[in-house]
């Protein structure tokens, strides 16, 4: 009679470090998901948005809104350990918060996501316009750019989350090795005294108030 080694315990090894190198890979994409979403197009507006408000009030504000998303998003995690992952957040307003709250929750999340995705389409679509005629000598117009940006991003969409997660890392990575060449280059010309200068105005502050609470939304 022949004995053949048993062989389990070195299977179940190789299948627990596939799952946690599994565990990881989806972890860093999550990472790179709200970063990103995070870092977005807020890169470009916060600091138009903040330039009249000086940089000692930009810093409270940037500190006060991050801390108020961040508890915000732990709450809405703290929620989704009592629910399954694939749970909306309709499902969620109708459970804990009844129907009205429900349809609160759907209008407000619809006006916020058509609002975003009319800002960048309309953003990415002025940019492509003016990068390709710059580049290219062409007279494209803002809304054929648009078009093009939306065939790229809504093929990217549809094509899967596979792709999406892979996309949106190169895009992150690229975006934060440029905003370091960005900061590397800008860094000699910064004065400390346009620093410590305060051209605060109420209405200017106000009005930065909503771009860089945008900025900070990953909460869909």
């Amino acid at each position: 009679m022949v004995l053949f080694p048993y062989s389990a315990p070195q299977n179940e090894s190789r299948y627990g470090s596939v799952v946690e190198e599994s565990v990881k890979n989806r972890t860093l994409g999550s990472i790179f998901i709200v970063a990103g979403t995070t870092i977005g197009a807020g890169m470009l507006a916060m600091p138009l948005a903040a330039a009249g408000v000086g940089f000692g009030v930009t810093v409270v504000l940037l500190g006060g809104l991050w801390a108020l998303m961040c508890y915000t998003a732990l709450l809405l995690l703290e929620v989704y350990q009592h629910v399954p992952a694939d749970t909306g957040l309709g499902s969620l307003a109708a459970r804990y918060l009844g129907r009205y709250g429900q349809w609160i929750t759907g209008f407000s999340m619809m006006f916020l996501m058509y609002a975003l995705t009319a800002a960048y389409i309309s953003g990415a679509g002025e940019l492509i316009a003016s990068s390709i005629n710059d580049g290219f000598g062409a007279s494209l117009s803002p809304e054929t750019g648009a078009i093009v940006f939306t065939l790229i991003g809504g093929g990217v969409v549809c094509a899967g989350t596979s792709l999406v997660d892979l996309f949106n890392r190169f895009l992150f990575s690229a975006k934060i090795l440029f905003l370091i060449v960005m900061l590397v280059l800008l860094a000699p010309h910064v004065h400390k005294i346009n620093l410590l200068s305060l051209p605060l105005e109420k209405g200017l502050a106000l009005s930065a108030i909503p771009v860089i609470f945008t900025s900070f939304g990953f909460h869909g």
